[in-house]
């Protein structure tokens, strides 16, 4: 891995919203250092059915990147995990992302 300024750890929603920011803020020098093998936190490990979230759509979407074709009003969970990899990729954090890391 090369050396990097910044390291963010975990590409929940909080690691992307702060992956967002940062390369917008600083450019390219960071990396999002997630354990698992793909993003998005709660919404990637729970999957269980029914799992849907408790807060209204448009209130959970990124001031940046909002997203007006919710197709509930409490979305699915796997409809959040698909919204938080599209920010990812429509905001160029993908290349930005080493899954398998631990920090130690």
């Amino acid at each position: 891995m090369k050396r990097v300024k910044t390291a963010i750890i975990g590409a929940g929603v909080s690691g992307i919203c702060a992956g967002v920011h940062l390369k917008r803020a600083m450019g390219d020098d960071f990396v999002i250092l997630e354990k698992a093998d793909d993003l998005g936190g709660t919404w990637r490990d729970n999957t269980y059915p029914g799992v849907e979230c408790d807060v209204p759509s448009h209130l959970y979407s990124f001031s940046f990147d909002l997203n007006p074709d919710w197709s509930r009003e409490f979305p699915s969970g796997a409809e959040i995990h698909a919204y938080l990899r599209g920010v990812a990729e429509r905001n160029g954090l993908m290349p930005h992302m080493a899954f398998g890391a631990e920090v130690v």
